[in-house]
């Protein structure tokens, strides 16, 4: 750390606290947050003043030094805080006007984020500091492991500030500091108990449930007190419907786990090390946060003595989402599992239906219960006796009122109460109010109250007597009701907003001033929160105030009653007006079109994002959603056309916002709610069409607003993942790959990026996959797929024995279960919520599908246990699992034996079906008979049979199917059974009657995997050329749902047949059952277009129609269009040259045969023949000039043709295998490089040669065992200089070897020691060569000096390297990469970076340079790497969607992220 840094700092913060204090005396409303401020800059002032003073004794601080970055960062929010006060130039203005006519310039988020940047870097600093002056102190500088401490506690802060966590949420909050605990003497017996229950925990969970405003949160304030205060609180976190991060469950787990680290550094280590290690975590479900953050780190706790924590959850019934509850529950009742920490939970709550039935699943033995209803009133009133005395004492003290009150008021008071400690604390506060006399104010109270009835009516009457006195000294008639219009708007919204605002920001939200906010407000502080710094949240003391003011049965005072569905539509109006106005193009600043969050800048997001429009983008469909459809309120769509405007202008930016703050997921559900609502509104007004949508229709026709929706559906769900991780995408990759009549892509094409010049040819309207989710543990040899009974999760098994678990609404991972031994054999879910796991061993685990958590693994059966056989093969019994129609499981063991699992005894029951060796069991009827394939006397022939295993009989179905392990077999719930004949037909029988229908063959390609659907309408059957085809019955037809370009291994309905999922290779994709028949689409069978090779001009490429067809195609590049298509009946696709006037194409055919064709005409010009034809061909290329063709083959010959006319001019080699032949540039020389055969009796391994071309001279042969020797059979390891005159060659480590064929000396470089070179190339000058390294990187060299010039990662084994004829790129497979110039060179030019363009397969990204640009999706990437060409920034690749094509703007590099988009 430098100390001019240092002095830097204390001297901003110096200036920033005197500017600040000017504002104290100046500015009302912001008195608190200013102190908070104060006290955090001085305090910063004073570690910077402790380091200067350390600094000017000592130069030796190597821990500070680190910390350079941090202290830079911190100088920059210090500077931005000094701009933003800025009472400089205003110097004048505020002695002529006073300080008051400015005001405070931040919001309470934006103090907190100064503050929270102020506290790390004081954190980190103190442990650096104090490091360095212990090492100063006992002069152990070199104290390594002290270094290494303070270094570990810097990065777990770091680690720990990833944690999604809610500052309010936490029970000493700010926002919180002023919510009272109990009162001395209230609730004594109560508080002991619960205080005994923490320190002993008799069952971990314990719930605290009440009705509204009996004081469970005030109770579960000051329990989260004492466990603070006694060192045994884990963490707390209190909901609160009106706030936006303590509504929900998102940031739960996170903020617990944040309190849990500051309980020691043990915890503190474990966490950050849980976040370093899964730091995907923080954004995956519930449930795996739960794992990995809590449990784990808590069972891996290790303590000489017992340790007691507490968490304190507190108003659970607020949390928005029942779902969100009943995990919070669950996860809740795991902490029984901890067996390291005694760990227990407090829950308080309404006793709302889904909380006590969450709790009536959890066993008794894991929790208790206590309802405040059931505490004896006599002991309630008497703790409200003493908070009303402690209160109005205060008030009589405050004010100097002798003898008030007395006791009969106090009384009085309480019986009015009615047990309801909110009714007590509101009129309190209202009788405290200023401006107003206490004792007038008890009066009034009492005297109302004393004439209410009813469950509610004394609440009812304070707060209607509380907003009638707002109205006093309002003057006339029109002034009350202009009062009472705007407290409607202001109190209304606050009492039905999503999440809580600032006074400002509830300003910006309803378009109007803050100062008409600020008047609406004035005296209502007996029943919201309005905090005097105007940043901070403003808040409902309790929320039957809000139900008060919503129910016009309650609230009697009509001026005063809210309309909830009016509010409502007026917010979804201003959350619409206010994206409008607000949003825009990459708001987070970005600079390429591939950054992700991580390099968002926090503080340019909040300024381009205040809160009020975040609440806007996050809201506005829930507002619409809340609008009443009853009759009182207008049937059409409210806002209809703003909503269009927002989908034809606004769509875009607001899927880039929801990305920046991180709610993709949120997105998704959001536009399928909209959809669902419009199908509400649009059905019950006749004179609006319904959209029957089916894909999309054309933007031409006359669409309705439901079809708009859907396609943005459609386009969310499609691009979720890569705009959730790269905000930007939205506008490149999520544009280019929709479909061409999308309305999305139709009312945006004007975003398309200008630097793709030449976008991919795309689908017209979106396919029936909805939707294609990734995961990098795919395997396609053992994935199963299935859907939970509920249809909300999807489960995929993973090769490395865990089961990852999909949100079917959104594709995001919701959990990823425990790994096991091996993979899963089969999978089912339960009608419990229990997912089943079958494993080779015979063991079944259950997990909980909610929390993701294992909780019993029922025990092994198999002593020793085999891995399981793959299920195309072999013919031992494969280990099978199905669910009993009483919902016993039945498994299949590899013994032969059958297991029953008997829920009410908890026990195997074992049966062994005597005499009936059970090959696989399909599944179960609904009368209980299995459907199994049973082996009979033949070995190798099976039986479809129904099995009872209780009697063991069985009635054979299909008999003697010697395939049959190898076909699907179907069942559905209608007990119909279908599979494959000899015939590929797909044959059905009805058990019920054993009737059969045979469904009409697909051609003759097998059924790889079948199903039905739920209700037995559909089955849907995938064949062995990628067809995916679905069969209806009721109209006995069938239709063609999708192509693919992997066999698909499992399919699966989701419970109500809407959905369908299937899995092939590392992908699952979701379908509509409803699917459009893409017949259309081409069939496979006739091979993919696998593009091959690319002419020298980028016009031609030449594509194989698939690896084994015989014909090639020729194709235009400029327009995608078909030129010639090339066969004699066995052409071959692997060796293809073009010549270099590209009117020529040579390749080798299935016979071995060398053919050359007229790309003009598209005729043969020549072949080979007789004992020519029987030489394999390994290597192919034309003369630079086209007047030759080179040809090596397998028995070490190389040919040299006449290329018109065909004939061989010379024949020379060296009896060695040809891996590869090259031309000098000018066509004197020929280069090859041979693979020498072990048994050859002189030497094995490496012989490099050249020869004269016009001659057919040897010139130069370099034999040597070590050349390359440990990667024979890798091409392209030795290259010729573009002169003919340097022979170049890689031997086995990883040095290189130039060899002057002239003057017959070489030099050698130990370029890349301990790896192994692919590819070699020469620079067009001969001044630098390059190499592709087995570590895929791409690596220069001074060809004169051997010194290294540069380094590029490839990420891909490259094979084919040369220099580009301008001699400015290297070329590749993907893609160029930049040439790094020479030291002549740099003295010669200054170097200039161009804009070079590769494509990344591992990422699937296209990259320029560096920069992550374009990312692929699933269904546009090459099928494999070989099938990519690319020329000067055209790249053309290939697979089961056809050839597509990618053009982009190759020049100077584009340094501004604005010039990379333009208009189309």
């Amino acid at each position: 750390m430098d100390p001019g840094t240092a002095f830097a700092v204390i001297s901003l913060t110096a200036n920033a606290v005197t500017i600040i204090k000017k504002y104290y005396k100046g500015v009302a409303g912001a008195q608190s947050e200013i102190e908070f401020l104060i006290n955090e800059l001085e305090s910063s002032r004073n570690l910077m003043e402790r380091f200067q003073t350390l600094a000017d004794s000592t130069s030796k601080l190597p821990m500070a030094a680190s910390l350079n970055p941090n202290i830079e960062k911190a100088l920059s929010e210090l500077k931005l805080l000094q701009t933003r006060l800025d009472p400089g130039g205003k110097d004048k203005v505020m002695r002529r006007l006073g300080m008051r006519a400015f005001k405070w310039p931040f919001a309470k988020g934006d103090v907190d984020q100064c503050v929270t940047q102020l506290r790390r870097l004081k954190e980190m600093a103190n442990l650096a500091l104090n490091s360095d002056q212990t090492s100063l102190i006992i002069n152990v500088d070199a104290n390594v492991t002290q270094l290494q401490d303070a270094q570990e506690a810097t990065d777990q802060e770091r680690q720990l500030a990833k944690l999604p966590t809610a500052i309010d949420a936490a029970f000493d909050s700010y926002h919180r500091q002023h919510e009272t605990l109990c009162i001395k003497n209230t609730r004594v017996e109560l508080l002991q108990q619960h205080r005994d229950w923490g320190a002993t925990h008799p069952k971990p969970l314990y719930w605290l449930s009440g009705m509204a405003g009996t004081g469970k949160s005030t109770i579960a304030r000051t329990l989260a007190h004492h466990f603070h205060s006694i060192g045994t609180l884990g963490g707390s976190f209190f909901f609160s419907r009106s706030s936006g991060e303590a509504n929900n469950a998102a940031k739960f787990v996170g903020t617990l786990a944040r309190h849990l680290a500051n309980v020691s550094p043990q915890l503190k280590r474990l966490i950050s090390e849980a976040i370093a290690s899964h730091e995907d975590v923080i954004r995956q479900g519930l449930p795996n946060q739960w794992k990995e953050l809590i449990l784990t780190p808590l069972s891996k706790y290790q303590s000489t003595g017992r340790t007691m924590l507490n968490f304190v959850i507190d108003a659970l019934d607020e949390c928005g989402s029942d779902d969100d509850v009943k995990f919070i529950l669950q996860l809740c009742a795991q902490a029984k599992t901890v067996k390291e920490v005694d760990l227990g939970v407090l829950v308080t709550s309404r006793p709302e239906i889904v909380i006590r039935l969450g709790f009536d699943a959890i066993p008794d033995i894991i929790h208790q219960k206590l309802d405040l209803r059931d505490v004896p009133r006599a002991v309630v009133e008497q703790d409200l006796a003493v908070f009303v005395e402690c209160e109005l004492g205060r008030v009589s003290q405050e004010q100097q009122i002798s003898g008030w009150p007395i006791d009969e008021d106090i009384h009085s008071l309480v019986r009015l109460s009615d047990c309801l400690f909110i009714y007590a604390a509101t009129a309190c506060r209202y009788i405290a109010t200023l401006d107003w006399d206490p004792k007038e104010r008890l009066s009034e109270v009492l005297t109302a109250g004393s004439a209410t009835r009813g469950k509610t009516a004394g609440l009812d009457s304070m707060y209607l007597q509380v907003l009638n006195s707002s109205l006093k000294d309002c003057g006339s008639d029109e002034v009350i009701e202009k009062f009472c219009d705007r407290f409607r708007q202001v109190v209304g919204t606050i009492v039905v907003l999503f999440d809580e605002l600032s006074a400002s920001e509830l300003a910006g939200l309803l378009g109007m001033s803050e100062d008409a906010v600020k008047r609406s407000l004035g005296r209502l502080h007996s029943v919201l929160n309005i905090p005097q710094d105007v940043g901070s949240s403003i808040r409902l003391l309790h929320p039957s105030f809000r139900d008060f003011l919503l129910d016009n049965k309650r609230c009697t005072g009509r001026r005063f009653c809210v309309n909830g569905s009016l509010r409502h539509e007026e917010l979804a109006k201003h959350c619409l007006k206010l994206m409008s106005d607000g949003l825009k193009r990459n708001m987070g600043h970005l600079t390429t079109p591939g950054s992700t969050l991580k390099d968002v800048d926090r503080q340019i997001l909040r300024d381009q994002l205040p809160k009020h429009l975040q609440y806007a983008c996050q809201y506005w469909v829930d507002h619409l959603a809340a609008i009443s459809t009853k009759s009182e309120v207008k049937r059409e769509l409210p806002n209809e056309e703003r909503i269009l405007a927002f989908f034809r202008q606004d769509f875009l930016h607001w899927l880039e916002a929801m990305s920046l703050m991180a709610k993709m997921s949120q997105a998704a559900i959001l536009i399928t709610r909209l959809g669902n609502l419009l199908d509400v509104y649009y059905s019950t007004c006749s004179s609006i069409p319904i959209n029957s949508y089916v894909g999309v229709q054309s933007v031409s026709d006359d669409t309705t607003l439901r079809s708009i929706v859907e396609d943005a559906r459609r386009f969310i769900l499609n691009n979720r993942g890569i705009i959730e991780n790269a905000p930007l995408q939205t506008y490149t990759s999520a544009l280019v790959f929709s479909p061409s009549e999308s309305f999305v892509r139709h009312y945006y094409v004007d975003q398309l990026p200008g630097w793709l010049i030449r976008s991919p040819t795309v689908e017209l309207r979106w396919d029936n996959c909805v939707q294609i989710l990734e995961h990098h543990d795919l395997d396609f040899r053992e994935q199963i797929i299935i859907f939970s009974t509920d249809g909300k999760y999807i489960a995929s098994t993973l090769k490395n024995g865990r089961i990852v678990l999909w949100e079917a609404a959104t594709g995001a991972v919701h959990s990823t279960l425990d790994s096991y031994l091996h993979p899963a054999v089969a999978i089912e879910f339960l009608q419990n919520g229990i997912l089943a796991s079958m494993y080779a061993d015979g063991a079944v685990r259950l997990f909980d599908q909610v929390t993701g958590v294992l909780f019993r693994t029922l025990e092994t059966l198999v002593e020793d246990p085999q891995p399981a056989p793959i299920l195309d093969r072999g013919l031992e019994p494969i280990p099978s699992m199905s669910i009993l129609p009483s919902g016993d499981l039945i498994v299949l063991l590899q013994n032969e034996q059958v297991w029953t699992w008997n829920w009410e005894s908890n026990a195997w029951p074992g049966r062994r079906v005597t005499g009936t060796p059970i090959q696989r069991l399909y599944g179960c009827l609904s009368n209980g008979l299995l459907v199994a394939a049973i082996r009979r006397n033949d070995p190798d022939s099976f039986d479809l049979c129904l099995l009872d295993i209780y009697t063991s009989q069985t009635q054979t179905i299909e008999a003697n199917r010697i395939p049959l392990i190898m076909g699907p077999v179907a069942i559905s719930s209608l007990d119909t059974i279908a599979w494959v004949n000899d015939c590929g037909e797909l044959e059905v029988v009805n058990t019920n009657d054993m009737s059969r229908t045979k469904l009409r063959a697909y051609d003759t390609h097998s059924v790889s995997t079948s199903t039905f659907s739920p209700d037995g309408s559909m089955l849907l059957s995938s064949y062995r050329n990628m067809a995916l085809l679905s069969w209806n019955f009721s109209t006995q037809s069938m239709i063609a749902v999708d192509r693919t370009a992997s066999k698909i291994r499992s399919i699966a309905f989701s419970p109500d047949s809407k959905q369908l999922a299937t899995s092939m290779g590392r992908l699952v994709k979701l379908y509509r059952s409803s699917a459009r028949d893409m017949s259309s689409l081409r069939d496979n069978r006739a091979g993919t277009p696998l593009v091959i090779s690319i002419a020298s001009n980028g016009k031609q490429i030449a594509a194989s129609l698939g690896e084994m067809a015989s014909m090639i195609q020729i194709y235009d590049t400029q327009n995608g269009g078909l030129i010639h298509e090339l066969s004699d009946g066995s052409l071959m696709g692997y060796f293809v040259a073009f010549s270099p006037d590209n009117q020529q194409l040579a390749l080798k055919s299935d016979d071995c045969s060398l053919l050359v064709w007229d790309l003009r005409t598209g005729t043969l010009d020549w072949t080979t023949s007789g004992d020519r034809n029987q030489l394999d061909l390994v290597s192919l290329t034309f003369s630079p000039d086209g007047r030759y063709l080179v040809s090596g083959n397998r028995e070490g010959e190389i040919l040299v043709w006449d290329a018109k006319s065909g004939n061989v001019i010379h024949v020379f080699g060296l009896a060695d295998e040809i891996l590869t032949v090259q031309f000098s540039s000018d066509g004197g020389r020929i280069a090859c490089a041979t693979h020498r055969q072990s048994n050859r009796a002189d030497t094995s391994g490496r012989v490099i040669g050249a020869w004269d071309t016009n001659t057919g001279e040897l010139i130069h042969e370099i034999a040597s065992s070590a050349i390359n020797a440990s990667c024979c059979f890798i091409p392209m390891q030795a290259t010729i200089s573009p002169s003919g005159r340097y022979l170049a060659y890689s031997s086995g480590d990883g040095s290189v070897v130039i060899y002057d064929i002239e003057s017959k000396q070489q030099r050698e470089f130990s370029v890349v020691p301990d790896d192994t070179l692919t590819s070699l190339a020469f620079s067009r000058d001969s001044k630098s060569f390059a190499a592709c390294t087995r570590g895929k990187e791409i690596k220069q060299w001074d060809s004169e000096t051997g010194r290294s010039i540069g380094v590029s990662p490839i990420n891909v084994l490259g094979e084919r390297l040369s220099f580009t004829e301008n001699g400015n790129f290297l070329e590749f497979e993907n893609g160029h990469i930049p040439i790094y110039p020479t030291e002549l060179d740099l003295l010669k030019r200054p170097s200039r970076h161009l804009s070079h363009w590769w494509y990344d397969r591992n990422a699937s990204w296209f990259m320029e340079g560096t920069r992550k640009m374009l990312w692929i999706p699933p269904a546009y990437r090459p099928e494999k790497y070989k099938y990519l060409v690319h020329h000067d920034g055209l790249f053309a690749f290939s697979n089961d969607k056809g050839i597509h094509y990618f053009k982009f703007n190759q020049g100077e590099e584009v340094n501004d992220l604005n010039e990379y988009d333009g208009s189309h």
